[in-house]
């Protein structure tokens, strides 16, 4: 069997064995429960079995007197922008974002659009392990609703907080790769209203991903062979439900994720008054993140690891933006949730109005190396055997323990944290340069063949 992901990210699974039919009534049929048979918004990325799934949700929310509005095949972003807009009591997506093709999940958002957090995640799972909702009689049912203006209502609000003009008047020439996901539905209905001159590659809204889903540098030859040709200024990559995005450089250059979500924190800090901005991320997101940050003066707040934590954090900190260095930009004016349709926008206006090439942005930032690993371990007991070692390893040093174990050091940080369903070690380190990278590599995984 498959192993079944759940957390306060979401459940996901591999379709026909963990993720099935039955499991989405019931995730949803409490969900209903939850939101007080309250109207949710439902949508899903382009994976093959998104709409199994979701008619499963939809009719395990009808069912127990919720109204459903439906968007269709969208973004994730969409679907938290749409719970908004249509002052929902809540939102369910069907997406497995840039897991592998077989697999696919559920998530859920409260009524702002945004993932539960923590507290709201551990109130929903009580009532999933309670008896669930009951159905209701015929004259109870929900109503269903379709909203087929969901993708166009989500850009119009996006351009309404950023301005396009420095994108229109420019000549920038841009190359996007949507992978064939729900980013294949949405760029033409943005780049449309941007008017800048586009190619879109894997543009099939087919859920068959043409390289892995996940966009790392690895699984992303094609298109930065593509950039190399000279046509365009700039290259974005999403991943397969849209919320997270990476930029590649003018001639191919992959960057880097820390280094796109780098470039949207540099312009909204560079384009927003605050009398004290700060910026919030999460625990294992690049040091660039705190030099460009310093530019403005800005403060930064870390968070556990996950969108939800990120998410709630800006909302702690009063945060003018924040995000992932997976390349998830989260800009709270527009959504509580990262949004691959917001990081193009803020990129293309960073090179309008700074008319310089990707290229010479980045290469403006403080260079860091970063290193990510896993280790598989036996139980969790020797999870925390090998936590207690890294502690050990580094007595003396800074360190944060709200996810894990990070340890903070002169340019650089060791990041240790247990995976919440498995028995795996995720290991990060950045360094300000390779030789320091090396040997804190070296260090660390020695304790984990001890």
């Amino acid at each position: 069997m498959s192993h079944l992901v759940v957390s306060a990210s979401g459940t996901r699974g591999v379709v026909g064995e963990t993720m099935t039919p039955e499991l989405a009534v019931r995730i949803s049929r409490t969900f209903g429960s939850y939101v007080n048979q309250g109207t949710v918004v439902v949508g899903g990325d382009t994976r093959t079995s998104t709409d199994c799934l979701k008619y499963a949700v939809i009719s395990s929310l009808l069912s127990v007197g919720c109204d459903v509005i439906d968007v269709g095949k969208v973004p994730t972003p969409t679907v938290q922008q749409m719970v908004r807009y249509h002052q929902a009591a809540g939102g369910i997506v069907v997406t497995a974002s840039h897991n592998p093709v077989i697999w696919n999940g559920i998530k859920l958002m409260n009524h702002q659009g945004a993932f539960l957090n923590e507290q709201a995640y551990s109130n929903y799972s009580q009532l999933y392990e309670e008896n669930p909702q009951p159905y209701v009689a015929w004259n109870q049912l929900g109503q269903y609703r379709e909203d087929p203006n969901a993708i166009q209502r989500h850009v119009d609000f996006i351009l309404t907080h950023l301005d396009p003009t420095p994108i229109q008047n420019s000549s920038l020439r841009v190359l996007i790769d949507p992978n064939n996901g729900a980013g294949a539905i949405a760029n033409p209905i943005l780049f449309e209203k941007l008017g800048v001159q586009y190619d879109m590659i894997n543009e099939q809204a087919n859920g068959h991903f043409n390289h892995p889903p996940e966009p790392v540098e690895a699984h992303l030859a094609d298109t930065m062979s593509q950039l190399r040709s000279g046509k365009y200024d700039i290259g974005f990559v999403q991943d397969a439900d849209a919320d997270r995005l990476v930029m590649l450089g003018e001639n191919g250059q992959f960057f880097g994720e820390d280094y796109s979500l780098a470039l949207c924190v540099d312009h909204i800090l560079g384009t927003e008054a605050a009398p004290s901005p700060s910026v919030v991320v999460n625990l294992s997101t690049s040091l660039v993140i705190e030099s460009v940050a310093k530019r403005h003066q800005a403060s930064v707040y870390y968070t556990k690891i996950g969108e939800p934590y990120v998410s709630q954090g800006l909302r702690d900190h009063k945060g003018l933006v924040g995000g992932e260095g997976n390349g998830g930009v989260i800009y709270p004016k527009i959504g509580w949730g990262r949004d691959s349709l917001v990081g193009m926008v803020v990129g293309l206006r960073h090179l309008a109005m700074t008319k310089s090439p990707l290229s010479k942005i980045i290469g403006s930032y403080p260079k860091y190396w970063m290193h990510r690993d896993k280790f598989q371990v036996n139980s969790r007991d020797d999870i925390a055997g090998f936590l207690s070692q890294v502690e050990s390893q580094f007595q003396g040093e800074k360190m944060d323990k709200q996810d894990g174990v990070k340890v903070i050091l002169d340019n650089a940080w060791v990041h240790v944290r247990p995976s919440n369903t498995e028995p795996i070690v995720r290991l990060f380190i950045e360094a300000s340069n390779e030789s320091q990278l090396h040997a804190l590599i070296e260090k660390v995984t020695h304790l984990a063949e001890v």
